[in-house]
Protein backbone atom coordinates (compact mmCIF):
# COMPACT_ATOMS: atom_id res chain seq x y z
CA UNK A 1 0.00 0.00 0.00
CA UNK A 2 1.54 3.00 -0.87
CA UNK A 3 1.00 6.41 0.88
CA UNK A 4 0.71 9.54 -1.25
CA UNK A 5 1.90 12.77 -0.69
CA UNK A 6 -0.05 15.82 -1.12
CA UNK A 7 1.05 17.52 -4.21
CA UNK A 8 3.03 20.97 -4.05
CA UNK A 9 1.06 23.65 -5.29
CA UNK A 10 2.77 26.94 -6.67
CA UNK A 11 1.14 29.83 -6.07
CA UNK A 12 -0.57 31.78 -9.48
CA UNK A 13 1.80 32.98 -11.80
CA UNK A 14 4.49 31.75 -9.04
CA UNK A 15 8.51 32.08 -10.31
CA UNK A 16 11.92 32.45 -9.04
CA UNK A 17 12.88 36.42 -9.24
CA UNK A 18 16.38 35.79 -8.44
CA UNK A 19 17.84 33.43 -5.94
CA UNK A 20 15.99 34.00 -2.51
CA UNK A 21 13.27 36.10 -4.24
CA UNK A 22 9.78 34.80 -5.54
CA UNK A 23 6.87 36.65 -6.75
CA UNK A 24 3.42 35.51 -7.54
CA UNK A 25 -0.57 35.98 -6.20
CA UNK A 26 -1.53 35.75 -3.27
CA UNK A 27 -0.85 32.32 -1.06
CA UNK A 28 -4.02 29.92 -0.54
CA UNK A 29 -3.77 26.94 2.02
CA UNK A 30 -2.95 24.36 -0.97
CA UNK A 31 -0.05 26.26 -1.83
CA UNK A 32 1.61 26.57 1.76
CA UNK A 33 2.99 23.35 1.41
CA UNK A 34 5.03 24.46 -1.73
CA UNK A 35 5.80 27.52 -0.02
CA UNK A 36 7.36 25.89 2.99
CA UNK A 37 9.64 24.30 0.87
CA UNK A 38 10.94 27.64 -0.01
CA UNK A 39 12.27 28.26 3.65
CA UNK A 40 10.82 31.69 3.60
CA UNK A 41 12.11 34.13 6.48
CA UNK A 42 9.65 36.64 4.69
CA UNK A 43 6.76 37.21 2.69
CA UNK A 44 5.96 41.00 1.53
CA UNK A 45 2.04 41.21 0.67
CA UNK A 46 1.35 44.48 -1.64
CA UNK A 47 -2.84 43.91 -0.99
CA UNK A 48 -5.38 45.80 -0.11
CA UNK A 49 -7.08 44.31 2.55
CA UNK A 50 -5.24 42.84 5.97
CA UNK A 51 -4.02 39.41 5.02
CA UNK A 52 -6.09 36.58 5.45
CA UNK A 53 -6.28 34.33 9.05
CA UNK A 54 -5.08 31.00 7.11
CA UNK A 55 -2.19 33.06 6.14
CA UNK A 56 -0.84 34.54 9.05
CA UNK A 57 -1.57 31.58 10.96
CA UNK A 58 0.73 29.86 8.40
CA UNK A 59 3.78 32.55 8.72
CA UNK A 60 3.46 32.10 12.76
CA UNK A 61 3.17 28.22 12.20
CA UNK A 62 6.40 28.74 9.72
CA UNK A 63 8.58 32.04 11.58
CA UNK A 64 7.60 33.96 8.45
CA UNK A 65 8.07 37.34 9.15
CA UNK A 66 4.81 39.09 7.73
CA UNK A 67 4.56 42.44 6.09
CA UNK A 68 1.90 44.19 4.29
CA UNK A 69 1.92 47.70 1.94
CA UNK A 70 -1.48 48.34 1.68
CA UNK A 71 -2.49 48.82 -1.96
CA UNK A 72 -5.31 49.65 -3.70
CA UNK A 73 -7.21 46.95 -5.91
CA UNK A 74 -5.69 48.08 -9.57
CA UNK A 75 -8.53 49.57 -11.80
CA UNK A 76 -8.09 49.37 -15.63
CA UNK A 77 -5.90 52.63 -16.22
CA UNK A 78 -4.42 52.84 -12.87
CA UNK A 79 -1.99 50.86 -11.52
CA UNK A 80 -2.46 51.99 -7.24
CA UNK A 81 1.19 51.77 -6.01
CA UNK A 82 2.39 55.41 -5.23
CA UNK A 83 6.34 56.14 -5.58
CA UNK A 84 6.93 56.02 -1.73
CA UNK A 85 5.32 52.58 -1.42
CA UNK A 86 7.40 51.33 -4.03
CA UNK A 87 10.49 52.91 -2.54
CA UNK A 88 9.68 51.14 0.68
CA UNK A 89 8.37 47.90 -1.12
CA UNK A 90 12.34 47.84 -3.06
CA UNK A 91 14.14 48.30 0.40
CA UNK A 92 12.32 45.36 1.90
CA UNK A 93 13.14 43.51 -1.18
CA UNK A 94 17.05 44.41 -1.42
CA UNK A 95 17.68 44.01 2.24
CA UNK A 96 19.08 40.63 2.56
CA UNK A 97 18.04 40.38 6.03
CA UNK A 98 14.50 39.61 4.87
CA UNK A 99 15.35 36.95 2.36
CA UNK A 100 14.34 34.49 1.55
CA UNK A 101 11.13 36.40 0.58
CA UNK A 102 8.44 36.20 -1.65
CA UNK A 103 6.40 39.48 -2.70
CA UNK A 104 2.57 39.19 -3.92
CA UNK A 105 -0.43 41.09 -4.81
CA UNK A 106 -3.69 39.49 -5.27
CA UNK A 107 -3.25 38.02 -8.72
CA UNK A 108 1.33 38.18 -8.81
CA UNK A 109 0.86 40.29 -12.49
CA UNK A 110 0.24 44.20 -12.00
CA UNK A 111 1.63 45.46 -8.62
CA UNK A 112 3.69 43.24 -7.91
CA UNK A 113 5.01 43.44 -11.26
CA UNK A 114 5.71 46.79 -11.22
CA UNK A 115 7.80 46.62 -7.93
CA UNK A 116 9.73 43.90 -9.95
CA UNK A 117 10.56 45.74 -13.14
CA UNK A 118 11.47 48.80 -11.04
CA UNK A 119 14.15 45.91 -8.69
CA UNK A 120 15.08 45.48 -12.50
CA UNK A 121 15.80 49.28 -12.98
CA UNK A 122 17.77 49.48 -9.70
CA UNK A 123 20.06 46.78 -11.36
CA UNK A 124 20.95 48.63 -13.83
CA UNK A 125 18.96 46.49 -16.48
CA UNK A 126 17.95 47.96 -19.34
CA UNK A 127 14.69 48.78 -19.59
CA UNK A 128 12.77 46.59 -22.50
CA UNK A 129 14.20 43.72 -20.30
CA UNK A 130 12.79 45.32 -17.18
CA UNK A 131 9.10 45.79 -18.83
CA UNK A 132 9.48 41.89 -20.12
CA UNK A 133 10.19 41.17 -16.10
CA UNK A 134 6.72 43.50 -15.58
CA UNK A 135 5.17 40.99 -18.37
CA UNK A 136 5.79 37.71 -16.73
Amino acid sequence: MSTRLPNLIPPFRYTMVEEDLFRGGFPKPRNYRFLKRLRLKTILSLIPDKPTPELQDFCERENIHMLRLTVDRMKEDNIPLSYNKTILALQIIIDPENHPLYVHCLDGADVTGLVIACLRKLQMWSLSSALLEFSR
